[in-house]
């Protein structure tokens, strides 16, 4: 795959699971799935409403991306929605707002947020899983939620997996960067980049003139596939909520067993080779999914 060519990304309604692995998953092509999750109750049921009712005195941790670096913190639910509401007002009402963004609920497992996500995801594509994820695939699932203007810095997912992202309301817009161009990019600590892709400095960062990138916009429904490597900048238009799945072929996986001579971390090639076994081996996902559920919780 030439680096031109990965830059085409193909916008298709919900296709057979035959022609999303052909045409998209072998070669190793982002494709932007448009109305990917009609048919499912999540799309009107999912609310910070609904969540404030069955989260409000749960606390969950936040993230925001600093020049400083990563910083967290923790919040009941109920606070974080407020926030949540009081930034849209703020922004509704002056087109501005002054006040600090709230922090991004980033990559929590769906089922701690959502504990009846299959139930609301009746119509969810499970065939484009391999049939290994397909029974338990809302297991493998992380939730997304956060003010517009919540950004995720550019980097690529840090099991080199296969990456399947949905949008349940809001818009994000994904920049993606080509694997073949990293090295354009800037990186550091194995999966992030230094380059900010929406005010690149080409003074510190020169090579970034050669890089690629496209833009695609998701919006309430849509979904967004990019293969393994795929560098991504994610920001939120709008308040959104989203969630994804990570996951592998056999080939993937196998390449990510192998990721460890480019630097991998050594917990990344644990993560990798459990799915490894169940994919190559058959091992059920029931009795692997109680080692690797730390992933899920994972921030590297």
């Amino acid at each position: 795959m030439s680096i031109e060519a990965s830059y085409i990304v193909d916008r298709r309604d919900p296709m057979c699971a035959d022609e999303f692995t052909e045409c998209y998953v072998k070669p190793r092509r982002p494709v932007l799935l448009k109305r990917a999750l009609a048919g499912c109750s999540a799309l009107s049921s999912w609310s910070l409403e609904h969540l404030r009712r069955s989260l409000g005195q749960s606390v969950f941790p936040l993230k925001s991306w600093t020049t400083s670096g990563l910083l967290t913190s923790s919040i009941r639910f109920e606070e974080y929605a407020d926030q949540l509401e009081a930034h849209d007002r703020d922004l509704c009402e002056s087109g501005s707002n002054g006040a600090p963004l709230p922090a991004y609920l980033h990559d929590i497992p769906l089922k701690k947020i959502l504990p009846d996500a299959d139930d609301l995801l009746e119509a969810f594509p499970a065939q484009y899983f391999p049939a290994w994820y397909r029974p338990v695939w809302s297991n493998f699932a992380q939730f997304f939620l956060g003010p517009a203007g919540s950004v995720t810095p550019l980097h690529f997912d840090c099991l080199l997996t296969h990456n399947l992202f949905f949008q349940v309301s809001g818009r994000k817009r994904f920049t993606l960067i080509a694997p073949e161009q990293l090295s354009y990019c800037y990186p550091v600590n194995w999966r992030w980049c230094e380059v900010d892709v929406e005010q690149p400095d080409f003074n510190r960062h020169p090579d970034y003139r050669q890089a690629r990138p496209v833009e695609v916009e998701l919006g309430p429904g849509d979904g967004l596939y990019f293969p393994p490597g795929t560098l991504h900048h994610v920001r939120s238009l709008d308040c959104a909520m989203s969630f994804n799945v990570d996951w592998h072929t056999k080939d993937s996986a196998a390449s990510g067993l192998m990721a460890f001579t480019r630097g991998m971390p050594r917990k990344n090639l644990y993560y990798n080779a459990l799915i490894a076994l169940g994919l190559w081996l058959c091992v059920p996902p029931n009795r692997l999914y109680p080692y690797y559920r730390s992933y899920l919780d994972y921030v590297s």
